[in-house]
């Protein structure tokens, strides 16, 4: 059954707006990375603080990078009218599990399958 087109656009806006907020956080953390370190002469440590602290805001800017590309993926697959199948089995991922995760991947019973193959 097609998604409604009042919930498919709602999602859609969410998508968008998860996407701005992604985009402006890495932004934030790529120049506050590239500041740290700027403040002239430091001793040993003040360089493993400040290498830490880089190593620390990249990592974030990884995982945020993640998430990006899942929010990127669920809008091409809005275009692409694929948008609420679970990847693994095919059938549409319910209304409620979108509204609070719009770029899952993975019906519920699928979701659970695919962590529980990680844990083992």
């Amino acid at each position: 059954m097609p998604m409604k087109a009042a919930l498919l656009e709602r999602l859609k806006q969410k998508l968008m707006v998860k996407r701005r907020e992604l985009l402006s956080e890495v932004r934030e953390k790529h120049a506050s990375s590239l500041e740290s370190g700027r403040d002239g002469i430091q001793d040993i440590a003040d360089q493993a603080t400040t290498a830490y602290t880089k190593e620390f805001l990249l990592s974030i800017g990884d995982a945020e990078r993640q998430l990006l590309k899942q929010v990127d993926a669920a809008l091409e697959k809005i275009r692409l009218k694929k948008y609420g199948q679970c990847e693994r089995c095919g059938e549409p991922i319910l209304g409620k599990r979108l509204e609070a995760l719009p770029f899952a991947r993975f019906c519920i019973a699928c979701q659970e399958e695919e962590e529980e193959a990680r844990r083992t």
